[in-house]
């Protein structure tokens, strides 16, 4: 008997001690796992714009170049007095690393196409460097993407831009936690003109209607903003639907067409992260 009382004596010091280790290590893991959703709260989501905020604004934008007809484009919209945003790739339609295209001031490299276009006072933005649907991927693919795109830019401007468009529209809240902590704002349309759906050879009366959808629903005197989604990367949208769409509009009178940044109500500069 006493040397059973002894045992349990001695035994009581250990059953203690292994007792607060256990203690402790719960605590541990209650405060880890509390801690986890605050996190997540903290987190700041990258804002979707969808359309204008300024009345009257037309925000003309162009995803998948740069492209052989981007060249050409980012001089016709200017010398027709328009400012455009353009939605860039690295390696979609293109290597813009590695290929070179013919244009009208020569033979000139893809990156010299982006600087192009930046030149003529065209805004730019990110559209992923692989054109890669971010909804379904996970937030390394996310950074990676668009980390890519940046060196094309920094190399190109110096500087990245502030807003990217998802390629599709595509994006989950994953896409939103990851591109609001990189300090990126998405940019949608609330004017598709579904040039990408139709036939090169099929005329633009499609492309047309998509427009009038929406234009012809606005007030005449005090207009709605718009951003509108074409692709740069067809033949038939530069030299077609892009003619039609700037005599239309200004044939509205109430309309401007100005900058993604401009037509919410922000300066040109803003279009591009103070952080290089």
């Amino acid at each position: 008997f006493l040397y059973q009382t002894s045992t349990f004596v001695h035994f009581l010091p250990s059953f203690f001690s292994m007792r607060s280790t256990f203690l402790i290590t719960l605590a541990a893991i209650a405060t880890a796992v509390s801690a986890a959703p605050a996190l997540d709260k903290r987190a700041t989501k990258a804002q979707i714009i969808s359309t204008c905020t300024v009345p009257g604004t037309i925000a003309l934008t162009f995803d998948d170049g740069p492209y052989e007809y981007t060249w050409a484009l980012a001089e016709t919209l200017q010398k027709a007095g328009i400012t455009a945003t353009f939605f860039m790739n690295g390696n979609n339609w293109v290597d813009v690393n590695s290929q070179s295209v013919k244009t009208s001031a020569g033979t000139k490299t893809y990156k010299q196409v982006i600087k192009h276009v930046y030149d003529s006072g065209h805004q730019i933005g990110s559209h992923t460097y692989n054109h890669v649907e971010l909804g379904d991927q996970s937030a390394t693919v996310v950074k990676s993407e668009m980390a890519k795109m940046e060196t094309v830019f920094r190399s190109v401007l110096g500087k990245n831009p502030t807003y990217m468009r998802p390629p599709a529209g595509s994006y989950s809240s994953t896409t939103l936690t990851t591109l609001g902590g990189l300090g990126y704002k998405i940019i949608l349309w609330d004017i598709d003109s579904n040039d990408w759906r139709y036939s090169e050879t099929s005329g633009i009366s499609k492309e047309q209607a998509n427009y009038k959808n929406v234009i012809e629903k606005d007030s005449k005197t005090n207009p709605h903003g718009h951003i509108a989604l074409h692709h740069d990367v067809y033949k038939k949208t530069v030299s077609e639907l892009v003619p039609w769409v700037t005599t239309y509009i200004k044939g509205k009178k109430n309309y401007k067409f100005v900058s993604v940044a401009e037509c919410l109500g922000n300066t040109k500069g803003s279009a591009y992260k103070t952080k290089k």
